[in-house]
């Protein structure tokens, strides 16, 4: 069902009929701005006139999951007549659309009936593309080319937003290359690249590798003003049945506790690294304002590495960091240290630790674990003199409510914890 909301508003609707989704409304034309059409295969409807104005549409997989292979097979089979037959006919969609939205499609999109390239073909001025729950490059070979040549052909994007979507070995690295490659050729390229998952790992070994961390530096290119690589804590209310153990609610709360972010020896974070530094010896990093590197755990001199390679060999401009930082012996002044060299956080005015507990060195199976970010009023006033513009800092270990929150604030000169 296609839906759009206005004045004089009418829908075009696939049995059975839903209700019509609110948008918000453009005060000159009456035109609806927003759509949503509930899919239950892979066929678009036609849009009603009120549609044309558009600017944001989500199309959102409404497929029982016992049906959803039969649909991606029965698209595949249809589309053996080739591109230029009846059976891949031109989607037709609103040239107003800017902002697209493709959530739910667990198992992806139909490649042998190119959904993907053709949808990219069909939104010429696409400028912000965003994931939600969904696999990207699908199921098989035809799947992942497809989805390919549609960020191939998205030639305007310029907001990337990737939320709890998968894709399999390999894809995330190749647009990478494509980002890469359009901001060298063409001069211009991604503005604002968000990765953004709910941490699984507690209940799911496998989860972090299914993310592909190392891959995922290959997002970030020349000329971004915003990058984000974060991990969120599950919510207990968010793991419904999907842990079966007799102590439910204890389960339950575990794996709520917090997140861990790839180590900071593993190839994820090794990944990162090389990536700034080597996109800093040619300051392709001094655009960047926001950045978070939540998902990979840095070691406390690297955070000023970072901030280093996004100077460029110039003024620092970077506004706001948050980093997840292995809480090591000495940390807060290797901390200290690292910023206050070069003026690399001389523009610096947010900054977030997400702190990664240590174990102690040599104390055997009973030691404690090094998991403080309890710091002295003096101490915040010494990263506030590496960092004259900072006026937050906000502390937490693993993001785990259990541990508590640590928040200060900078008003009329002085600090104070909140």
């Amino acid at each position: 069902m296609a839906s759009v909301s206005g004045p004089s508003s009418s829908k075009v609707t696939e049995t059975p009929p839903q209700e019509p989704v609110k948008s918000p409304q453009d005060d000159t034309t009456s035109f609806p701005l927003a759509a949503q059409i509930p899919l239950r295969g892979f066929q678009l409807p036609a849009f009603p006139p009120e549609g044309t104005h558009l600017r944001e549409l989500t199309l959102t997989a409404d497929i029982k999951l016992d049906e959803y292979q039969s649909l991606l097979k029965s698209s595949s089979l249809e589309s053996k007549d080739g591109e230029d037959g009846p059976a891949m006919p031109s989607i037709l969609l609103p040239q107003s659309i800017t902002h697209l939205t493709l959530e739910l499609f667990s198992l992806g999109f139909p490649g042998a009936s190119k959904f993907l390239s053709r949808l990219a073909k069909a939104l010429p001025n696409l400028r912000s593309l965003t994931l939600f729950s969904s696999l990207i490059d699908g199921l098989d070979s035809e799947s992942r080319q497809d989805a390919e040549i549609f960020f191939e052909n998205l030639l305007l994007l310029r907001e990337l937003h990737v939320i709890d979507s998968f894709a399999r070995p390999g894809f995330f690295k190749d647009i990478g290359r494509i980002f890469e490659s359009r901001t060298e050729e063409e001069g211009h390229g991604l503005k604002v690249v968000e990765v953004s998952y709910t941490y699984r790992g507690h209940e799911d070994g496998d989860f972090l590798a299914r993310i592909h961390g190392e891959e995922l530096a290959g997002l970030i290119v020349k000329g971004l003003v915003g990058a984000s690589f974060n991990l969120a804590p599950a919510m207990p209310e968010e793991l419904g049945e999907g842990i079966e153990n007799p102590e439910g609610a204890e389960a339950k709360s575990k794996v709520a506790e917090g997140v861990l972010p790839f180590a900071t020896d593993g190839r994820a974070a090794v990944g990162v690294r090389k990536r700034f530094e080597n996109m800093s010896a040619k300051g392709e990093l001094r655009s960047l304002r926001v950045l978070n590197l939540a998902m990979w755990t840095l070691r406390a001199h690297e955070v000023g590495e970072m901030l280093y390679a996004c100077a460029g060999g110039g003024n620092a401009e970077l506004v706001d960091l948050t980093v997840s930082v292995l809480l090591e012996d000495q940390w807060w002044q290797e901390l200290l240290d690292s910023c206050g060299q070069k003026g690399v956080a001389a523009a610096l005015e947010g900054l977030e630790i997400v702190g990664v507990p240590s174990t102690a060195k040599e104390e055997g199976e009973g030691g404690k674990q090094n998991n403080s970010l309890s710091q002295r009023q003096e101490d915040i006033e010494k990263l506030g003199a590496a960092c004259p513009q900072l006026v937050r800092l906000g502390m937490s270990i693993l993001k785990a409510n259990s541990a508590g929150e640590v928040i200060w604030e900078k008003a009329d000169g002085a600090w104070k914890r909140q």
